[in-house]
């Protein structure tokens, strides 16, 4: 810390505030696995008040421009600078285990421990991995799930038309696959 201000100390500006960023209602609370393990890795690679700091981010929306690959997450937080940082997420086997890398191009720089933009797209991501499969899937690395057109009327038709028509003791009656009843009814 630099040596200004009131106190001798660097006092830091306020984050400027953002329209259409990321906004995450609870941040981290969530139920998917994966996104607890990125939650996790956070909490393991910076301290408590960072955490806070990013949940606060996250809250309000200053995480903007997301993106996911199956590398790991980027976005750009703003913060109190006029441009926003850019942040990378990714992830790095490491002795048989996945380990999760931040960068940032903010002052802090990630380098001993995470920032709170850092904490911030963690959560955000955490969010989206939790409730939307096909970016749970790319983090992953995984093959999305094959969109299925929705039904046409046509199609309604064909499933609810024979049965509409027909009464159950008709559909019994018609049955070729019933099997006798096994014993006396009671």
């Amino acid at each position: 810390m630099s040596p200004q201000g009131r106190g001798g100390w660097y006092e830091p500006r306020r984050r400027i505030a953002v329209e259409g960023g990321v906004v995450v209602p609870k941040p981290g609370k969530v139920t998917d696995p994966e996104a607890l393990a990125l939650i996790e890795a956070a909490a393991i690679e910076t301290r408590p008040a960072i955490l806070s700091r990013g949940r606060t981010y996250a809250r309000a929306g200053q995480v903007i421009g997301v993106t996911a690959d199956s590398d790991g997450f980027t976005g750009r937080i703003q913060g109190s600078d006029r441009r926003p940082y850019e942040v990378r997420l990714t992830r790095h086997m490491i002795s048989g285990s996945d380990r999760i890398h931040a960068d940032c191009t903010c002052p802090y720089t990630c380098d001993y421990d995470w920032c709170k933009h850092a904490a911030a797209l963690t959560y955000v991501a955490a969010f989206l991995i939790d409730t939307q499969p096909a970016t749970r899937a790319v983090w992953l690395a995984e093959e999305p799930a094959p969109e299925v057109d929705p039904l046409t009327e046509d199609d309604l038709a064909v499933l609810v038309g024979p049965a509409a028509t027909r009464t159950f003791a008709q559909r019994v009656n018609d049955s070729e696959h019933l099997l006798p009843w096994p014993g006396p009814r009671n």
